[in-house]
């Protein structure tokens, strides 16, 4: 569609001396404003608005509107919301003039930001507003909300919950689920039942009502959200949203296509919406005012929001050029800006191979890709009862080796998708379909739940052992499940909400996982951001088994000389020959005439049981063969002496 674009920025722009309302819709004959002093009356004032030769409707009204809402009638038939509206009425009815200058808690314009770690320093925690701190177990008195994760001191029998969690475990970003206006739920509905991941947005510069304390007061969801995240940066943690630009959640009812109808989403031929997301119809990001809306929209939340990051669903529907030149702006606000998302679709889908952001794609480029052939490695398919690396599946074991190796060509039989590990982000599930602590009782039904917490430990051992960025989902840490439910997008908090008691009961697992965080910031040959250190520093060791060995050699500066890893993923103890791993190692490096076993000394510093705070010496090295148990992760220190 040939239309003209416009460059002016669009929505309620709004002062304390006039509001001036522009919204672009060039095929639109003529647009009234509608304005209303409260969201649910009946009384309104409707203006006349002025259309420009690049299709801007515009109209400047004077005074102070702050806590007015308003609409555009369209053609004097069809009442629509602003799609640049920063806040709404309950149920996004109607569109809401906001100060927000007068939405800033105290001290949120001078807050201190964390300091922007090394991109593959960074541990990415997700998690979802509500489940968060909906449960009572929480201890949160804003159960649910924004504001739940603003309090401190929670405790759930004497074992921390909320942001003091998040700041005991050690993670660097806090990745919110979407937070964006959605339709899914009723936001005046409290219960436990009215529930919804996110991923069904109506409005995308507002903050969604039902995670406000009240829905019916546009500045509240404004000013809470703002205080949340002042709150996690304040704890030293970086925050990233999840954003949905792929699609809307109305497609052919949505206010886009009601202001240019077939402008906004990819459509056939024949008339029918394109539906690459899988939820009805795809954003058309290619197109001039497609793309301006969402490079608006991100840095209206880096901005405003003071947001550090952005993970993109379904990104492979937002074409490249578009992500190129978001990241661009984005970077004039915050240079440390964090960019990743999946790889994928949803199904099949009208943007051209060449546009789409596919694994390669992101090489050298500023952003990363989830890692859906190491997550598949690790465990196998994400719903059945396959099995991957961690459940006896050696056929897995070359992609792991690849996703440990940071997915780079490493060599001619490990060859990754990126062309650095920072753009690589490891997993091992998220959100969607089955926990892992579901798919491994699902994939391993004859196994005891003592080999399941093991297999567990050796996920979360290999993530946090390899290159690239890790990323977990919320209550991993401590063995939360969902019941066997794998797509629980709609589920009640019955099934989605965080139940802290299993903190307590798994406290071991959670110990183990926070050590695991601890050796990885504490030894940083496992965040190598230079591909060719890498390929110098890392060395894979054969083992006839289903285990996976490798050597990290350090710089200098550190009380050892490299770090042995081993996982064991077999229900067999692994025994390792350590003179045979020096013979492989010197090999490997071409180190002539081969050091000798007696000339090194070892020590164990991590095992099943987690960071050994007095290192265990290994005895007669010559001789020694070290036992690693069944479905199990070691680490040893080695020094020449």
């Amino acid at each position: 569609m040939n239309f003209p674009s416009t460059d002016k920025p669009l929505g309620a722009l709004h002062s304390r001396e006039a509001t001036l309302f522009r919204v672009w819709a060039p095929s639109i004959k003529e647009i009234h404003l509608a304005l209303y002093s409260h969201p649910t009356t009946l009384d309104r004032e409707t203006y006349l608005m002025n259309k420009s030769i690049e299709g801007v409707h515009s109209i400047k009204i004077a005074g102070d509107l702050n806590g007015f809402f308003y609409t555009y009638i369209l053609d004097s038939i069809l009442e629509v919301t602003d799609p640049y509206a920063v806040s709404a009425s309950a149920n996004s009815i109607r569109s809401a003039v906001v100060d927000l200058d007068k939405t800033n808690p105290d001290g949120f314009l001078t807050h201190q930001r964390p300091v922007s770690p090394v991109k593959c320093d960074a541990i990415l925690y997700e998690l979802h507003i509500k489940d968060f701190t909906g449960h009572m177990s929480s201890g949160a008195v804003n159960r649910g909300k924004f504001l739940g994760l603003t309090e401190t001191g929670l405790h759930c029998d004497g074992y921390s919950t909320g942001i003091d969690h998040l700041v005991d475990l050690g993670i660097t970003h806090v990745h919110l689920m979407p937070v964006n206006d959605f339709l899914s739920v009723d936001e005046t509905d409290d219960s436990d039942d009215s529930y919804n991941w996110g991923y069904d947005p109506e409005h995308f510069n507002l903050p969604e009502g039902s995670y406000a304390s009240t829905a019916e007061d546009p500045a509240a969801r404004i000013r809470e959200l703002k205080s949340a995240v002042m709150a996690l940066h304040e704890a030293g943690l970086k925050v990233v949203l999840d954003v949905v630009y792929n699609h809307t959640y109305r497609g052919g009812q949505s206010n886009f296509n009601a202001l240019v109808p077939g402008y906004y989403f990819r459509i056939t031929d024949e008339g029918i919406f394109s539906n690459g997301s899988g939820c009805g119809n795809e954003f058309a990001s290619e197109r001039p005012m497609g793309r301006k809306f969402i490079i608006d929209s991100l840095c209206f939340w880096a901005r405003e929001y003071q947001v550090d990051g952005f993970r993109f669903d379904l990104m492979a529907l937002i074409d490249l050029e578009t992500i190129t030149l978001a990241i661009v702006e984005l970077r004039k606000i915050n240079p440390d800006i964090m960019i990743y998302g999946e790889p994928w679709t949803g199904g099949l889908s009208l943007l051209p191979d060449s546009k789409r952001v596919y694994k390669g794609s992101q090489c050298n480029q500023c952003f990363s890709l989830f890692n859906d052939d190491f997550r598949n490695a690790i465990k196998g398919d994400n719903d059945g009862t396959g099995r991957g690396f961690v459940q006896g599946n050696r056929d897995s074991e070359h992609d792991v080796k690849v996703g440990i190796a940071g997915s780079i060509p490493f060599d001619d039989s490990l060859m990754g998708f990126a062309m650095n590990p920072c753009e690589t982000i490891n997993y091992f599930n998220a959100h969607d379909n089955l926990i892992i602590f579901d798919k491994l009782q699902k994939s391993m039904p004859q196994n005891s739940y003592d080999d399941w917490i093991k297999m567990n430990k050796l996920c979360f051992s290999i993530l946090m052992t390899s290159q690239g960025i890790p990323f977990f989902h919320a209550g991993n840490e401590f063995l939360r499940d969902k019941k066997g439910h794998h797509n629980t997008y709609n589920a009640p908090l019955s099934i989605n909400g965080i139940d802290w008691e299993y903190k307590k009961y798994h406290y071991a697992f959670y110990a183990y996982v926070k050590d695991l965080i601890e050796l990885r910031k504490s030894h940083d040959c496992f965040r190598i951001t230079s591909p060719d250190e890498i390929r110098q520093r890392l060395h894979f060791v054969d083992v006839d088994s289903n285990a996976i060995v490798y050597t990290l050699h350090a710089e200098e500066g550190h009380d050892y000389d490299c770090l042995l890893v081993v996982h064991n993923a077999q229900e067999n103890m692994l025994m390792l020959s350590i003179a045979e791993v020096l013979r492989h190692m010197c090999c490997a490096l071409g180190i002539e005439p081969a050091v000798k076993p007696r000339e090194i000394k070892i020590k164990q510093i991590f095992n099943e049981s987690g960071i050994l705070r007095k290192p265990v010496d290994i005895p007669d090295v010559e001789k020694h063969v070290v036992g690693i148990n069944p479905y199990s992760s070691a680490v040893y220190t080695f020094k020449r002496t």
